[in-house]
């Protein structure tokens, strides 16, 4: 299905919409979601940064139980490329009380085929969690409609 940029738009404000709703609820913090497999990890990132018309990092902090603590789109680029920063994820993640972290990115292109440069990255922030005591258990590289998991792959060296 090809949606014009305006649907894909409105799309994303409908999700942003209700993410809002689900989060202010009580209910959120009992019925959080729990990410039991890469599957639901990788269903969840298409839905939030999948139709995104250039390259975002959505980080999900996760506790011991696997149930998200937080999402946070924390990097945007430009529609081949962003910048992560290890040094900002793990910032955010020692805030939040993290044991886990799953990081996803965009390729709007629609092929996920990661890049040396996912690789390399996927290796400096699984150290710069190590040293800290987080798990990094997945990079996802993710398009409306597939996903590339690093973990399922046994990539994540």
């Amino acid at each position: 299905m090809n949606l014009t940029t305006e649907q894909k738009l409105t799309i994303n404000n409908a999700l942003t919409c209700l993410e809002q709703l689900m989060e202010s609820s009580p209910l959120y913090q009992i019925n959080a979601p729990e990410f039991t497999s890469p599957a639901l990890a990788t269903d969840y990132c298409r839905l939030k940064i999948g139709a995104e018309t250039r390259e975002v990092v959505l980080v999900l902090f996760l506790s011991n139980q696997h149930k998200l603590l937080c999402a946070d789109i924390m990097f945007k680029g430009i529609i081949n490329q962003a910048c992560i920063s290890p040094r900002d994820i793990i910032k955010k993640a020692l805030e939040v009380n993290t044991a886990a972290i799953i990081i996803a990115h965009n390729h709007p292109s629609g092929d996920v085929t990661p890049s040396n440069a996912d690789f390399t990255i996927t290796k400096k922030l699984k150290a710069a969690c190590e040293l800290f005591d987080i798990r990094l258990l997945d990079h996802l590289v993710v398009s409306m409609k597939e996903a590339y998991s690093f973990a399922e792959h046994n990539d994540m060296a």
